[in-house]
């Protein structure tokens, strides 16, 4: 184990997968190397998954989320799988090991559904024990936002930048981190209690208002995961209206280049303060 001496060699060992314990850089969970490929177990929203891979892509996503403990499930990706995510995806152009990792992303996220867990597209940070996530369409302004909370409130962290799964219970909803995490890598594996959920649209002037789920629920399952298996796109829809009641909702119309962004999120989000 080496000890971490400055910010940079840090910065480099966890874009590599280390993770760091007591000062010291724990290198990530070596794969165990299969006839065709690699084998490796994480761990997310309180489950283990375990993972098959042919491309060394996904372990090095993966990093923090490493486990040593027996998995629950199994998920590998064929190549039809991967034919499916070719003809999906914007770019034509992509390697075969990230078409493996979007093909694996997609059945971990329907596997997900059957521990009552489900992925919703946004960014998640959290103030001491509460999460509070941003979601709108990418490239709306999301992470920038998310960084101004970063900057004006002592320590608080990102959950998850881009793709946290989001558990149901009785109790209440949890963001929980995943490997995805958007192309800042922002976000580590925990678990939050979610709070709030703000809908985001830019604007001249930053107004946030409180509104009822009936009025977020079509936002909400636009950056929803939608399986296309009819069964668990039902089970889904069951977790989305099991949100309400368990979680605020409002509406941000916002500009992240006035000084008053933040402050008008945070008054409402956290000290529910129009």
């Amino acid at each position: 184990m080496e000890e971490v001496r400055t910010l940079a060699q840090l910065i480099s060992a966890l874009k590599r997968g280390y993770t760091v314990r007591d000062g010291k850089l724990i290198p990530p969970l070596a794969p165990r190397r299969e006839d065709m490929g690699w084998a490796f177990c994480v761990s997310m929203a309180g489950h283990r998954v375990g993972i098959h891979t042919r491309f060394s892509d996904l372990h090095t996503r993966c990093g923090d989320f490493l486990s040593d403990g027996e998995p629950e499930i199994e998920i590998s990706a064929d190549e039809n799988d991967m034919a499916r995510e070719r003809g999906e995806a914007e770019k034509a152009l992509r390697g075969n090991g990230n078409l493996e990792d979007l093909a694996i992303h997609r059945k971990i996220c329907e596997a997900m559904l059957d521990w009552d867990t489900f992925l919703m597209h946004g960014a998640v940070v959290a103030v001491g024990q509460s999460a509070y996530m941003f979601t709108a369409a990418s490239g709306t302004g999301k992470t920038t936002h998310v960084q101004k909370w970063l900057d004006s409130v002592p320590g608080a962290y990102v959950v998850n930048g881009d793709k946290p799964l989001i558990k149901i219970t009785d109790a209440g909803a949890t963001a929980c981190g995943t490997p995805w995490r958007g192309k800042e890598r922002m976000g580590a594996n925990v678990m939050t209690p979610l709070k709030a959920i703000a809908l985001m649209e830019r604007g001249e002037n930053n107004v946030i208002r409180e509104i009822p789920f009936k009025e977020a629920f079509s936002f909400l399952l636009q950056q929803t995961h939608r399986p296309g298996d009819p069964e668990k796109m039902k089970k889904t829809l069951a977790l989305l209206s099991q949100m309400n009641g368990k979680v605020r909702f409002y509406k941000f119309v916002f500009n992240n280049l006035k000084d008053d962004c933040f402050a008008v999120a945070y008054n409402a989000l956290v000290k529910g303060q129009p």
